[in-house]
């Protein structure tokens, strides 16, 4: 038996992201629509038996490139190590008893809102199951995915789909038809925690009344997806964190604008940022291209991913 895979782990970008409250134990509930994206990190995991001599070790196999963002941690603080030992455990796996090597090559920015470490971590729990004959049934793997992170059942499923919930509930939409995606980040870091507590500190806490979450551009943006419509697509996205973000990254604005500028059908902020996308019709990203090149930044065009293609 092969006791090594290989799984492609795609980022994601959010064509709606809206806050619908906050909990009593201080998470907030979301609304939104993710797609994943060919931006891809590549993880492979090894898994050998060794009775009494167990062990992780993590690796970034990638070069270091400053537009992906700070080092890879390789301890306990990599998300993908977490995921090891969180499948290790609903698997019923003795971690003493079993040697298993992950590495990570990173094409994703990280930290950017496009889910690189929960794709990672996704990616883990996937090779896992992949690797012990499926031993994790579905719902226990994706109770796994929820505790590791919000964006880590999106990252199984993959696609499109509405996320409720803390981002855990999932129900599967019509994908963003075919067209350019065009990618750009600083590498400016943004703190998703500090983000939400700014979110706090303008919209009230998100007590009731305070915030009117946006259902009827929800409803359009999904019809919009449903018809196919791009440009319908393009006036409903919407990112409740762009209001408390992009007013504090001068780049994220300027990737924005230049966009925006060369042809986007729209420019939006990915997840609580700094990384910004713009959707243009198939072939015609290369202007924005050129543009946000000579500012002075690396960006990527890509295309959408379906869900058939992130499945194990």
């Amino acid at each position: 038996m092969n006791n090594t895979v290989s799984i492609p782990a795609p980022a994601k970008i959010n064509l709606f992201l809206d806050v619908t409250g906050r909990r009593a134990d201080g998470y907030h509930t979301i609304t939104g629509v993710m797609q994943t994206i060919g931006i891809f990190d590549l993880v492979t995991v090894s898994l050998t038996h060794a009775p009494g001599a167990g062990g992780i070790t993590l690796t970034n196999t990638s070069p270091l490139l400053p537009h992906l963002g700070p080092a890879l941690p390789t301890d306990r603080r990599n998300i993908g190590w977490k995921a090891t030992e969180a499948y290790m455990a609903a698997a019923g796996m003795d971690p003493a008893d079993w040697m298993i090597t992950i590495g990570i090559e990173k094409n994703i920015p990280s930290p950017a809102g496009l889910a690189g470490g929960s794709a990672d971590a996704a990616a883990v729990l996937k090779a896992m199951n992949k690797l012990t004959g499926y031993a994790v049934p579905r719902d226990v793997l994706y109770a796994a995915a929820a505790r590791l992170g919000a964006d880590v059942p999106f990252c199984l499923t993959g696609g499109a789909c509405v996320t409720e919930g803390i981002g855990d509930v999932l129900t599967l939409v019509t994908p963003l038809p075919d067209c350019d995606v065009l990618v750009a980040c600083a590498g400016e870091g943004v703190s998703t925690p500090a983000a939400y507590r700014t979110l706090d500190e303008t919209y009230g806490g998100f007590a009731d009344g305070a915030y009117a979450p946006k259902y009827a551009a929800l409803d359009g943006q999904l019809s919009a997806l449903a018809a196919g419509d791009l440009d319908g697509i393009g006036a409903h996205a919407f990112n409740l964190f762009e209001s408390v973000v992009l007013p504090h990254h001068d780049e994220a604005r300027s990737f924005k604008r230049l966009m925006l500028e060369n042809g986007a059908v729209c420019a939006m902020m990915s997840g609580s940022g700094p990384a910004v996308f713009g959707l243009f019709r198939k072939g015609t990203a290369q202007p924005a291209v050129d543009a946000i090149i000579e500012a002075g930044h690396a960006c990527r065009v890509c295309h959408p991913v379906s869900g058939e293609d992130c499945r194990v």
